[in-house]
C-alpha cells in the first residue's frame, strides 16, 4: 500500500509537495491579480486583454493536465517537475516583453505549463500515492502546507511591485518556481501508479470509462462551477477592491488575509472528513464561500477583512476536499491521468472566467457583476454535487 512505502519516507515528500505547490501556485496563478492593474497603468491594454491572457493559460493547463497526470502515472514526479521547471524559464522571458502579442505567448504558456505539471491534481495524487498516513490526512497536510501560498505571494507581490515595478515580481516569481519545482524533482520525484497492473494501456478508454459513470459526470460539472468562480475571484479580487475604493496595498495585505484563512479551513477538514463524507463538507465550503463572497463588494476594510476570513477558510477547505472526493470517485489505477481529467474540467471553466468578467468590467465600467458571477456559480457548484456512497470517513 502507499502508506506503507510512505512510513520508510516520512514527511519530508509530503513537505516538499507543499513547498512546490506555494513556489507553483504563487507564480501561475494568485501573483497574476495583483499585476492586472499596474501593467494595465502602463501599457493601457485592456483589461479583457489580460484576463484573455489568464484564460489562454488556463486552456493550456487543460489541454496539459490529463498528459501530466499519464506522465506521473508511468514515470513518476520527477519528469513532470522538471517540465514545470521548464515552463518558469518562459514566465521569466515574459517579463522583458514590451509586445502585446510576445508578452501574451509567453506569459499564457509559462503559466499554462506550471500549472498543468504543478497544481493540485499532480501533487495530491503524489502525496495519496507516497504520504506517510492515509491519502485523507497526507492530502490535508499538503494542502495546509500549500496554503501559505497566497499570505505569502500577494502582500510581497504588492511590495515588489511598489518597490521595483511588475517586471521585477515576475522575475523573483519565476526564478522561485523553478527553485520550487528542482527540489520537488530531488525528494517528491515518485508517485507512479501503485498498482500491480499499472495504468491502463490506453488512456482515452480509462478517461472514456470514468465519464460515462454519473457520479463522475455530476462532480465534474460542479467541479467546473466552481472552477469558474474560483478563477474570476482570485483573479480580479484585488482589482474588485480598488474598484471599491481601497489602494493596492490595503486590497492586496486583505486578499493576502484571506490566503492565509485557507490554513484554517485546511486544517479543519480532518475532523470534518471524519464526521461526514468529504462531499457533504465540501457543499458547506461553496454555501459558504459564496455569501461571504458578498462582503468583498462594501468597500469597508474591516468588511473586507470578514470576507476574507469567511472566504479564505471555506475556499481553503474545498482544495482538499475536491481532491478527497475525487480520489474516492476515481479509479486508483489511473488516478494521475483522471485527476488531470478533473483539473482540465476545472481548468476550462476557469479559463471562462477571466474573459467573461473582463469583458463585462470593461462594458459596465465596475467590478460588482464579476462578484456576482462568482457567487451563482458557487451555488450552482454546492447544488450539483451529491455525495459518493462509496465515500468512507477517515477514522
Amino acid at each position: 500500500m502507499a502508506s506503507e512505502k510512505g512510513l520508510t519516507r516520512g514527511w519530508s515528500p509530503i513537505i516538499s509537495l507543499g513547498v512546490m505547490t506555494c513556489t507553483c501556485y504563487g507564480a501561475a496563478f494568485y501573483a497574476y491579480g495583483i499585476l492586472l492593474d499596474p501593467i494595465h497603468t502602463e501599457f493601457g491594454w485592456s483589461l479583457t486583454f489580460l484576463g484573455s491572457v489568464f484564460a489562454v493559460a488556463q486552456l493550456i493547463s487543460a489541454f496539459g493536465a490529463s498528459v501530466a497526470g499519464r506522465l506521473l502515472d508511468r514515470w513518476g514526479g520527477q519528469l513532470v517537475f522538471k517540465i514545470q521547471g521548464a515552463a518558469s524559464v518562459l514566465l521569466f522571458t515574459a517579463s522583458w516583453s514590451q509586445n502585446a502579442a510576445l508578452f501574451a505567448v509567453l506569459m499564457s504558456t509559462g503559466l499554462g505549463f506550471m500549472a498543468a505539471s504543478g497544481f493540485y491534481h499532480v501533487s495530491t495524487a503524489i502525496a495519496g500515492r507516497v504520504g506517510p498516513s492515509d491519502p485523507g490526512r497526507s492530502i490535508a497536510v499538503l494542502t495546509a502546507i500549500g496554503a501559505f501560498c497566497s499570505p505569502i505571494y500577494l502582500p510581497v507581490g504588492a511590495v515588489l511591485i511598489n518597490s521595483w515595478g511588475w517586471r521585477a515580481a515576475i522575475q523573483i516569481f519565476a526564478v522561485t518556481g523553478l527553485v520550487g519545482a528542482l527540489q520537488a524533482a530531488h525528494f517528491a520525484g515518485g508517485g507512479k501508479s501503485d498498482q500491480a497492473s499499472g495504468p491502463s494501456p490506453k488512456a482515452v478508454t480509462a478517461l472514456r470509462s470514468a465519464i460515462h459513470r454519473p457520479a463522475v459526470r455530476r462532480m465534474l460539472l460542479a467541479y467546473a462551477f466552481a472552477g469558474f468562480s474560483f478563477s474570476t475571484l482570485l483573479v480580479y479580487q484585488v482589482p474588485i477592491m480598488i474598484d471599491q475604493g481601497l489602494a493596492l496595498s490595503t486590497a492586496a495585505g486583505i486578499a493576502g488575509f484571506r490566503g492565509f484563512c485557507q490554513l484554517f479551513g485546511r486544517v479543519g477538514v480532518i475532523a470534518a472528513i471524519a464526521k461526514q463524507e468529504a462531499a457533504v463538507a465540501l457543499r458547506v465550503s461553496y454555501l459558504l464561500a459564496a455569501s461571504g463572497s458578498l462582503f468583498i463588494l462594501a468597500g469597508n476594510m474591516w468588511l473586507g477583512v470578514a470576507y476574507g476570513a469567511l472566504v479564505g477558510s471555506s475556499l481553503g477547505a474545498t482544495t482538499p476536499l475536491q481532491a478527497i472526493h475525487a480520489q474516492n470517485t476515481f479509479e486508483p489505477e489511473d488516478l494521475g491521468l483522471l485527476m488531470g481529467l478533473q483539473q482540465s474540467v476545472f481548468a476550462f471553466a476557469g479559463a471562462a472566467g477571466p474573459v467573461v468578467a473582463g469583458i463585462t468590467a470593461d462594458v459596465s465600467d465596475s467590478q460588482t457583476p464579476t462578484v456576482w458571477m462568482s457567487v451563482l456559480s458557487l451555488l450552482l457548484a454546492a447544488f450539483l454535487l451529491k455525495g459518493n456512497r462509496t465515500t468512507q470517513p477517515v477514522n
